[in-house]
């Protein structure tokens, strides 16, 4: 990675990929998918018998797929364990059906903890939803060009102070919002 430093003297031990891609379907509505894999670059052995996962086999595969609409409400949810080092695990995808009609908005990780959190569900799934809200917003960027900048009460642009980019002594605010720009302003 860029700007990256190595540590001396390091041995690869685990991975963990996890992939996200948002669609637009013909039918208006958006798509989400999410992936998780795991590989150790040794032979891993839960504390089951007939549960060794072979060096760079998958010891965790999962995904998930969110169906919404431009209110990032939730139409439809399917999601499966395509390997996991124990055989109850396989069974904890159906937790998800619970997820149709939120919209993934303010609050979306701690609804998502409080839903699946624990033994409610799977560790790794749930995981794997958190980021996902960010990438259907993403997902959305498109449908939402030239549209009005949401505001506040005050009239205020509700990305301000959303992000390091975006806040209020930063220069997208100068340049965007000039009315709205705190103080000096630091370089884009």
């Amino acid at each position: 990675m860029k700007g990256e430093t190595t540590s001396a003297g390091r041995r690869e031990l685990h991975a963990r990929h996890i992939e996200m891609i948002g669609y637009v379907r013909d039918d208006g509505l958006y798509e989400v998918e999410g992936r998780l894999l795991d590989r150790k670059t040794y032979t891993f052995q839960a504390d089951v018998p007939a549960s060794a996962v072979a060096p760079g086999e998958p010891i965790h595969h999962m995904w998930v797929k969110l169906v919404y609409d431009e209110d990032m409400r939730i139409h439809d949810v399917s999601a499966g364990t395509d390997s996991a080092p124990y055989a109850d695990c396989f069974g904890a995808a159906q937790a998800l059906s619970g997820l149709r009609g939120l919209v993934m908005s303010t609050g979306w990780s701690q609804e998502i903890r409080a839903r699946l959190g624990g033994a409610k569900g799977c560790t790794h799934i749930t995981q794997l939803l958190q980021p996902m809200a960010t990438t259907a917003f993403q997902t959305l960027s498109k449908a939402r060009l030239g549209r009005p900048t949401p505001r506040d009460a005050n009239g205020r642009p509700e990305k301000i102070d959303s992000c390091w980019a975006y806040g209020s002594d930063r220069a997208v605010v100068a340049l965007r919002w000039p009315e709205h720009a705190a103080g000096k302003t630091k370089a884009l």
